[in-house]
């Protein structure tokens, strides 16, 4: 069983809907955020997320479109855009719809992620697996992925993965649906303004 298996008894819940103008004010190296863009892209990404997790069940877990590793007590975050694997600040979204998702890892396995995510900054952005992740999703997850290449989830999930976190899909196949369903994260939660340890405003 890995360390997320079982979450720790909290005051707080495993995760916070950060909506726009909320902020964490203490991050932890280590986790992670999940974030709801709302531009052509991110409807594009929700678009086939929704054809995988068709289920009524799984509908939940479709909200999100993107996802960073937080690797700092500053804030600093490592993710993948455009320009490829990037250190980022979760002020960055401070504008933004995301939820903040508290993973209950030793600090060893958070340090393992966090040099993990350092490791790949300044590598390529894999336009080739964004499009063949869309292909095989709607053909019913029938073109195998390969392994190699960068996306915002897949460089999470492999990160996490050196922390000793386990997952169902390969990395370079999942989406930001599967890591809110591998962590329990649904659309509706506590938020900052209901919530008080850790969270600003």
């Amino acid at each position: 069983m890995s360390a997320v298996d079982t979450l720790p008894m909290m005051s707080m819940p495993a995760y916070v809907h950060c909506r726009p103008g909320e902020t964490i004010s203490h991050p932890r190296p280590g986790d992670i955020i999940l974030v709801r863009h709302k531009h052509w892209l991110g409807w594009l990404v929700r678009s086939f997320v929704r054809i995988r997790h068709r289920a009524p069940e799984d509908r939940p877990y479709t909200y999100w479109t993107h996802a960073a590793l937080v690797v700092s007590h500053t804030g600093q975050m490592v993710e993948v855009n455009a320009r490829g694997v990037v250190i980022s600040h979760i002020w960055h979204y401070r504008e933004s719809d995301y939820h903040y998702v508290w993973l209950d890892l030793p600090d060893a396995g958070r340090k393992a992620a966090v040099q993990f995510a350092r490791s790949c900054l300044k590598q390529k952005y894999s336009l080739r697996n964004f499009l063949l992740l869309a292909a095989t999703i709607a053909l019913g997850d029938r073109v195998p992925m390969p392994d190699s290449g960068h996306g915002c989830v897949s460089l999470v999930a492999r990160a996490l993965q050196e922390a000793g976190i386990r997952f169902d899909r390969k990395p370079t196949d999942m989406t930001p649906a599967d890591l809110a369903k591998r962590f329990g994260v649904k659309k509706y939660a506590c938020t900052v303004s209901s919530c008080s340890p850790g969270l600003t405003a």
